[in-house]
């Protein structure tokens, strides 16, 4: 079974299990730096900046570390689903050879669960990589240090996860890897002709809003309570996260459903017929930029209020320049899930978009259209993402003319930047939109 499984898994591509490992590895490294974080003492013999050194605020520090994986496991998903078609046709054939139900669920989890090992085994050079280049330092190293490199002692180097914590990261990773191949085959269980006779799934629900609500029901609570304020935050700020990523399917399905009928182009109306036809591996390819609009709405009324009121000490800017600093290399992992999910559609759709050069559509109008299937789906996110995390903290603590415009100017670089990200994106994936367009492409197989 599991040679099986090894030859499944070269077949779909040497690309994707690179690309599978490579998610695992950055994962499984955040996660022991995480633990790392949790096992320093209250009085390290290192130091580091605030972030890490104050124990009041170390546990947000680590709570960021962890979500920081979130887009991560998206670009993973969309890993996992690369090549899907040829996948599903493979695991067909196997279950019209005579295999279970559960031998097909085995080895579609088996064909994830082995690079994802492997990516779990090299979250240990990511996180001594990190170490290396983040490590914290010696009391005596840092009275010799420039100021600025001092700012970025983040990750502890006197204390190091034990052996079963490392066994317990890679499990977790490989354990999560060996799920998502699971589900993404749970369509060949029932039948092995799920293939070629497909039936219309349920449009997506708005679950996400019962979270998004949760977290607002808890919030006045936590302001009342200073000694909920940590562990409260924290659960608060998750409930939003995952609820607003949640919802990307949901927000995919109804802009297509109401383009669909208003749509004044052949572009805009091929973008939003995709978009409802399958909403969900789209959403859930732009889920991560409802998260980054989130915290970026947060984080920039706090910014204004220092800025407001004039507060301008070295830890809190350099403390805001690291969150905005990650918010970006999270938008970049986002690049590559829409670039990824981008891929997989062009390779599901390669007949249909065959069609469309055959008929007189140009490359510019195929790019054209992905552009817009990517946009609609990611640009509403962020807005809806930086207007919530604005309104979360901006009424609270901005009272100055200053702090207000600069929440209103993030609420225009944020969606900004996410159009900026889908049209990297987009021009990543050139190479297949072309290869997607020849004439071979209409051939029956």
């Amino acid at each position: 079974m599991t040679r099986l499984a090894w030859t499944l898994a070269r077949a779909g591509g040497w690309s994707r299990m690179l690309l599978v490992t490579l998610c695992t590895a950055v994962v499984s490294g955040l996660l022991l730096v995480a633990v790392a974080l949790l096992l320093l003492p209250a009085n390290p013999e290192e130091m580091f900046f605030n972030l890490v050194a104050d124990p009041g605020v170390r546990g947000g520090t680590t709570f960021g570390t962890v979500l920081l994986t979130l887009p991560i496991l998206l670009l993973l998903h969309q890993a996992v689903r690369l090549g899907t078609a040829a996948r599903e046709r493979r695991l067909a054939a196997l279950r019209l050879a005579g295999a279970t139900p559960g031998q097909v669920r085995l080895l579609g989890a088996l064909e994830v669960g082995i690079p994802s090992f492997v990516g779990g085994v090299l979250g240990l050079l990511v996180y001594g990589l990190l170490r290396l280049m983040f490590g914290g330092t010696s009391y005596a190293e840092a009275s010799s240090a420039p100021f600025r490199q001092q700012q970025l002692r983040l990750v502890p180097t006197t204390v190091t996860p034990a052996w079963w914590q490392v066994l317990l990261v890679i499990l977790a990773v490989t354990l999560l890897g060996v799920a998502v191949g699971a589900l993404a085959s749970r369509g060949l269980v029932v039948t092995p002709l799920g293939v070629t006779r497909r039936q219309r799934t349920a449009p997506p629900r708005p679950w996400g809003f019962l979270l998004l609500v949760l977290a607002a029901a808890l919030a006045p609570l936590v302001y009342l309570h200073q000694s909920l304020s940590t562990v409260g935050g924290m659960v608060c700020v998750a409930l939003a996260v995952v609820g607003i990523a949640s919802l990307a399917p949901w927000v995919t399905y109804r802009v297509g459903h109401r383009l669909t009928r208003r749509a004044r182009s052949a572009t805009m109306l091929l973008a939003a017929s995709r978009m409802v036809a399958d909403p969900r591996p789209l959403g859930r390819a732009a889920a991560a930029v409802g998260a980054i609009g989130l915290v970026s709405g947060g984080s920039a009324a706090l910014t204004a209020d220092l800025f407001g009121t004039n507060n301008l000490e070295s830890f809190y800017i350099v403390s805001m320049v690291i969150v905005f600093g990650a918010l970006l290399a999270a938008l970049a992992v986002v690049v590559w899930t829409l670039a990824v999910h981008t891929v997989e559609s062009l390779l599901e759709r390669k007949r249909s978009t065959a069609a469309l050069v055959a008929g007189g559509a140009s490359l510019r109008d195929l790019e054209l259209a992905q552009r817009t299937e990517c946009a609609l789906a990611a640009v509403p996110l962020a807005v809806l993402g930086v207007v919530l995390g604005t309104a979360a903290l901006g009424f609270l603590v901005v009272t100055t003319s200053t702090g207000v415009v600069l929440m209103l100017t993030n609420l225009v670089v944020t969606p900004a930047l996410t159009w900026l990200a889908v049209v990297v994106a987009v021009r990543l994936v050139r190479p297949w939109t072309l290869r997607a367009g020849a004439a071979a492409n209409l051939r029956t197989e």
